[in-house]
């Protein structure tokens, strides 16, 4: 599942992870390719949100406590987001299958 522009949260059997997507330069062709980082593990999809608003959070340096605020106001409102169009996704996979 994409998170805006820069996260992901992928799961397999053991863990979820939270990955940042970063740029990188092959040291052979000097060429720019993406790359996604893990962030960290986790073991629910709804810790994987809680780790990235932390991330995001640490990502502010904690300049001040409005920056923060509006930093965890606007990474809630994208968890939102995804949820909901999650649930739309599994609502109309459903109704199909009936």
């Amino acid at each position: 599942m994409l998170i805006g522009e820069g996260y992901k949260v992928e799961s397999d059997s053991m863990n979820v992870t939270l990955s940042h997507k970063v740029k990188r330069k092959s040291k052979k062709t000097g060429d720019a390719y993406d790359f996604w980082q893990v962030v960290g593990y986790y073991s629910t999809p709804a810790d994987a949100l809680y780790g990235l608003v932390d991330q995001k959070v640490r990502d502010t340096e904690l300049k001040d406590l409005k920056t923060v605020v509006s930093k965890i106001s606007e990474l809630y409102s994208m968890i939102e987001t995804c949820l909901r169009t999650s649930q739309r996704r599994n609502t109309t996979t459903k109704n199909k299958v009936r």
